[in-house]
């Protein structure tokens, strides 16, 4: 296995010796930073900095330059460097207006030039430098194997657990090839769930393993566990799971990050961030993106968990080792986190990777027929409307059955969620632009086109399938009722 921790170049030297206790508890947390907030936000951070020494913030939503100006600005209150966190999924424009959004990780499943994925990768990592971030909370390596999955869907490669790992495996090394730290999440894997944990605990029965210990292999930096429980045990408070499992089976010995400690699925959780750290975590995060929730959390939430472990560590329920042996892998981290790049953020590069990936992941299935076509329209899909240039027809057109009449074949556009029960006079090619679980959904089609998303990028590679300048090279991430991967239809 690859230790990441091993690897470090020192830059400057912080010695856990210099720090006392108040310090080293504040170095666990994790505290969510928006610049989007007025002056009362920025009293709540340079509060948790100056008087409880909090270890890092987690980035909301803003711009590049906003951003960067909040991280300096913070930095230069702190008596030891931040650790700067970004939730950057499907790159830093899943929180900052202004930056490029690359495709879903479901869509990226469909993509068979696995050098792509590298590239991408490469290019979030790019990125984070460029808005000052460290660790990136990325890649999700969630085996998708409930199609009914409120929380990961789309943000899961597929319900393969090699694809998965595979694919996990190169976007980890791209961004991590930059010098910003990756993160796998949610351990042990909270793909088969049909509850969402922001609102409750949900329970899985068996872990998906294979994708973590794959990164692990590989040598991941971090790894995010989830909010679930297996059986009887909460992974969140289980040293069984993250201590046992984790760290000792699986050789996992990078820094263990929790989910937000603040999420509905722990509110019956009573001192959960002394027991967070018990179970074997090294960082507590704490976030949120609703303003009310955020001031909870600054000045009520954070205060009450840094006095709790404090307690604990007086009363002899942590010991002063244990915290030390946490605190000391995040100054190590601390010895050379990695300076901003002063580059262009949205290059002419970046966008082709994008267009790029859209059309790989376009996926056919059954053959595209020739003839005279009509579009009618499920949603609004605009730039495919616009680049196919066929006769158009609402779905809700009362005399729709009569006008088709005159087409041999119908375009269904599929932009609009669930599509009501509807029965077609000709034959239908549907275009999907969302989840390939809508495939189930569908009326009967004779050939079916999966774009996964709504991006302009998407659209216009689905209508340059339709139209024959380009072929689908995509296949299916996931698992359909009566559809396979390699033999559809």
């Amino acid at each position: 296995m690859k230790n990441f921790l091993s690897k470090i170049v020192l830059l400057f030297v912080l010695p856990l010796h210099a720090l006392d206790l108040d310090e080293k508890i504040g170095q666990l947390f994790i505290v969510p930073a928006c610049e989007l907030r007025g002056e009362d936000h920025m009293q709540d951070l340079r509060r948790l900095i100056q008087e409880h020494h909090i270890g890092g913030i987690i980035l909301k939503q803003g711009t590049v330059q906003g951003q960067l100006a909040l991280i300096e600005h913070l930095q230069q209150l702190s008596s030891i460097p931040l650790l700067c966190v970004q939730d950057g999924e499907w790159g830093v424009a899943m929180r900052l207006s202004d930056a490029i959004s690359f495709p879903k990780n479901m869509t990226l499943g469909a993509v068979q030039d696995l050098g792509l994925l590298y590239q991408l990768g490469l290019e979030i990592g790019r990125q984070c430098r460029i808005v000052g971030a460290h660790i990136n909370l990325a890649p999700v390596v969630d085996v998708n194997s409930n199609p009914s999955n409120p929380i990961i869907g789309v943000r899961s490669f597929g319900d393969d657990p090699i694809q998965v790992a595979l694919r996990g495996d190169l976007i980890m090394r791209g961004i991590q090839s930059q010098g910003v730290l990756a993160c796998a999440k949610h351990f042990p894997g909270h793909g088969d769930t049909a509850v969402d944990s922001h609102v409750d605990l949900p329970i899985i029965h068996k872990p998906e393993l294979y994708p973590f210990q794959h990164l692990i292999d590989s040598g991941v930096s971090c790894i995010m566990t989830a909010h679930l429980s297996i059986g009887n045990e909460t992974v969140t408070i289980s040293p069984r799971i993250v201590t046992d499992l984790l760290q000792q089976q699986m050789h996992f010995h990078n820094l263990v990050i929790t989910d937000a400690l603040n999420m509905k699925a722990l509110a019956s959780f009573e001192e959960i961030a002394p027991r967070a750290l018990l179970a074997g975590h090294d960082l507590l995060l704490y976030g949120d993106h609703i303003a009310p929730n955020i001031d909870q959390i600054l000045r009520v939430t954070i205060p009450a968990a840094i006095s709790s472990i404090k307690t604990a560590v007086l009363n002899g329920e942590i010991s002063e080792e244990l915290l030390d042996a946490h605190v000391n892998k995040i100054l190590q981290i601390k010895q050379s986190l990695p300076k901003p790049l002063l580059e262009e953020m949205n290059t002419p590069e970046a966008y082709a990777l994008k267009k790029k990936l859209y059309e790989e992941a376009i996926t056919l299935i059954g053959d595209l027929p020739r003839g005279d076509f009509a579009l009618v329209e499920w949603g609004d899909a605009p730039a495919f409307k616009a680049a196919l240039g066929f006769d158009t027809f609402s779905l809700f057109d009362p005399d729709l059955s009569q006008k088709l009449q005159n087409y041999s074949y119908c375009v269904l556009s599929c932009a609009g969620g669930s599509l009501p029960e509807i029965s077609l006079p000709i034959p239908v090619i549907a275009v999907i632009f969302g989840t390939p679980y809508s495939l189930s959904q569908l009326p009967p089609f004779d050939a079916a086109l999966i774009a996964y998303e709504k991006a302009i990028e998407a659209q216009q590679a689905a209508a340059d399938v339709l139209l024959g300048r380009i072929p689908a090279k995509g296949k299916l991430p996931v698992k359909i009722p009566c559809i396979s991967r390699d033999r559809p239809l």
